[in-house]
């Protein structure tokens, strides 16, 4: 939706895409000016200034120090794995060879109390393993600043492992008390204990929200990482957008950040969250104010603060009446996508705006503002349908038009490879989250809706799918959230997941981390896949992994207004193969409850079973290869034309049977030996039986070491989202291939 930078908002964003090297005397050089466009976050909850991290394990430090430090060991490979510790942690690693030793860096930040101050301080370990024959000498060569907290030999005999650790202080969490003394920061702790409190504090965190496990681990871990990067870019109670350019509070982006958290199940802090909302820069923000204080007030049934607010969350509501004001009613002109002109996305704001106000007054029992809200709903929705239908008609448009006066041809959304062409599919948020609020499907937003899709995804150049363009470009931090209103069509349900899927294999900018615009990508040193070589806005992006992480997890199960549950409206095909298994625990479904949803798959046969509270509602089960295939099931009303098998509360399981299962086509066989170098295990791969089982990667060191057949065709089909491996005969290993949808 947005470009970078925004004229009059945000700072000009760095365009990036240099690479850092060694200075002569192989010590890290200084980044305050411009940043490569590798570059993610480290740090603490709700700290002030987190470290920027950089693939070569240093970190520029702000807080006033304005330091830029890391490790001369690092020598500038030709292919290095950088990837967050336990597959989510906050621990960055940066790995590489050197010298016949694999050297990992891995940084991290934690709290520490000293003298009664606290205080965020970094840690580091390089560990070199020696895997020749002789003995080898490897200085870390820190910079100067870096604590070390240990003393251990640079020479390391074959076979061992040296682990240099080092801290520093890195931020006072918007205090001005003095940096702490270098004995007492030392003193604090080494490496493991604070390691060990990090992972058990964001554990703990993850804990309070919901849990998905699907059949790609790596779409689980970046729900899990975004979470955490949200806290961490965060200042205090401030839902920032990110930490480099957008360090501050933007009005609609706050409001998709939050509803994402209250989606998840984050609502410990919500009323300090609420108090933030701002609708100071774009008009959308007023429109769609009300819609996280619905979204809260659903899961949690907290009334008294949501009453206590009403005057503020009416004002804004009301004013959606006085900015109608644009062509037959619609909204107003605005510069909802960077540009001025009347968005549709700005229409579709406001109808969400409305049912979520009407939501609120209903609950509220204020039948005055809730007949007020649907009478402005409906007065606007006919405006807005008779004016796409006049605009459509006029220009003879198969499509719905990024403006509603104009075809895509007559303003920006004509430029090849720029996504907003799609801002109403996530932004405007009546697609799906109106649904979700009751909104009745029906006028051009929703009969051409997989149309739009089929327009703008066919109107890109030079682009692979399941990208969006950018602004202009390659793809955006957005691209996941633009595949939400998907859930709401008939042929794009999972377009969420594989856009998602699309970032994980090619735009990363750090592990699980993206620019807010992506103007190109490609191989570079680190792998596997491929990254964003250039970004502009902020790397990570939070709005962007917001909306990310929500349409993954409505993908999974979603809850409607009506205290109704939908389980699995964006399960692709690839996830029914059989012996998989897709869930969500812990999920926050009305009045501050809790349940779970498990779907597992055999083939023809797919089971539901649900856990934790029964939501008064029901449950939809509703998987897009349900469509036109349901031969039966063993408990719920079934119809099959719509592909839904409905439960009444209180039943927990059923198993349905499809007419056939999903087929797939090949997409061809595995470079095992290529794979296996891309994830730093430079002996290649070894065959060391006769089964397919015994495919093994070889490490630096000589050791065999398993693989995942899944993520190798994740790595060489990164283009056909959702790749994965299937064997034609467990006696044959050669008999592996790829498949796809």
């Amino acid at each position: 939706m947005p470009i970078s930078p925004r004229p009059g908002s945000r700072v000009a964003a760095v365009l990036l895409g240099v690479a850092f090297a060694a200075s002569a005397t192989n010590t890290p050089t200084a980044r305050a000016a411009a940043l490569p466009s590798a570059v993610g976050v480290i740090g603490w909850d709700g700290d002030q200034d987190a470290p920027f991290a950089y693939n070569d394990g240093s970190l520029h430090i702000r807080a006033g120090k304005n330091v830029t430090v890391g490790f001369g060991i690092y020598n500038n490979p030709g292919n290095l794995q950088w990837y967050n510790a336990g597959g989510y942690h906050p621990a960055l690693v940066t790995q590489f060879e050197r010298d016949k030793t694999t050297v990992k860096i891995t940084d991290f930040a934690d709290q520490v109390t000293i003298g009664g101050n606290s205080y965020e301080a970094v840690y580091s370990r390089v560990s070199v393993t020696n895997h020749d024959t002789v003995s080898h000498t490897e200085a870390p060569a820190p910079s100067a600043g870096l604590l070390p907290l240990n003393s251990v030999s640079d020479t390391v005999a074959a076979g061992q492992t040296a682990n240099h650790d080092y801290v520093i202080a890195t931020d006072r969490f918007g205090n001005s008390y003095p940096w702490p003394a270098d004995s007492a920061l030392v003193a604090a702790g080494g490496f493991d204990p604070h390691y060990g409190h990090m992972t058990s504090y964001w554990d703990a965190k993850l804990a309070g929200i919901a849990t998905l496990a699907v059949p790609d681990p790596r779409l689980a871990n970046a729900f899990k990482a975004g979470y955490i990067y949200t806290h961490i870019v965060k200042d205090g109670g401030n839902l920032n957008v990110g930490e480099n350019n957008y360090d501050r509070l933007f009005d609609h982006d706050l409001i998709g950040i939050l509803t994402n958290l209250l989606t998840q199940g984050d609502l410990a802090d919500a009323h300090t969250y609420l108090k933030t909302l701002i609708t100071n820069e774009y008009p959308d923000a007023t429109y769609k104010f009300s819609w996280p204080w619905a979204v809260y007030l659903e899961k949690s049934g907290d009334k008294a603060f949501v009453q206590a607010n009403f005057a503020q969350i009416q004002a804004n509501a009301h004013a959606i009446a006085a900015d109608a004001t644009g062509p037959g009613g619609t909204m107003m002109s605005s510069n909802a996508v960077d540009t001025m002109g009347h968005w549709t996305v700005d229409d579709q704001s406001a109808l969400l705006g409305l049912l979520a106000y009407g939501y609120i007054a209903q609950k509220l029992a204020n039948t005055t503002e809730a007949t007020w809200a649907a009478n402005e709903y409906n007065a606007l929705f006919s405006a807005v349908n008779t004016q796409l239908q006049k605009t459509i008609s006029a220009n003879q448009l198969g499509y719905v038009p990024c403006a509603i006066d104009l075809p895509n041809t007559a303003d920006r959304c004509g430029d090849a490879n720029d996504a907003n062409w799609a801002s109403s599919l996530l932004f405007g948020r009546w697609n799906w989250d109106g649904y979700l609020f009751g909104a009745a499907q029906t006028g051009p937003m929703a009969t051409l809706l997989d149309a739009t899709y089929d327009y703008g995804f066919a109107h890109l150049a030079g682009l692979p799918a399941h990208t969006y363009g950018g602004y202009t470009g390659y793809s955006t931090g957005y691209n996941a959230g633009y595949g939400e209103a998907g859930l709401a069509s008939a042929n794009h349900r999972s377009e969420g997941v594989y856009d998602y899927e699309f970032m994980i294999n090619n735009t990363q900018s750090a592990p699980f981390s993206w620019w807010e615009g992506i103007p190109a990508a490609g191989a570079t040193a680190w792998t596997p896949g491929g990254h964003a070589t250039a970004g502009t806005g902020s790397s990570p992006h939070m709005w962007g992994q917001a909306n990310a992480s929500k349409v993954l997890l409505d993908s999974v199960i979603a809850e409607t207004a009506d205290a109704r549950v939908i389980v699995g409206r964006g399960i692709p095909n690839e996830w029914l193969r059989a012996g998989q298994t897709i869930s969500a625990t812990n999920y926050p479904i009305a009045n501050g409850n809790r349940m779970g949803a498990t779907v597992t798959t055999g083939g023809r046969d797919i089971t539901l079973s649900l856990s934790g509270a029964t939501p008064t509602g029901g449950v939809v089960f509703t998987i897009p290869a349900f469509a036109g295939n349901i031969a039966a099931a063993t408990a719920g009303a079934v119809d099959s034309a719509a592909g839904t098998v409905t439960l009444p509360p209180g039943v927990t399981a059923t198993t349905v049977s499809l007419v056939n299962a999903p087929a797939y086509r090949s997409l061809g066989g595995l470079d095992l030996d290529s794979y296996c170098r891309s994830i730093g295990d430079t002996g290649g791969v070894g065959l060391d039986g006769a089964t397919v089982s015994d495919w093994h990667c070889v490490t630096p060191a000589g050791g065999h070491v398993s693989l995942d057949m899944d993520d190798a065709c994740s790595w060489q089909y990164r283009f056909n989202e959702a790749a994965f491996s299937q064997y034609s005969s467990a006696s044959d290993p050669y008999s592996w291939r790829c498949y796809s949808s």
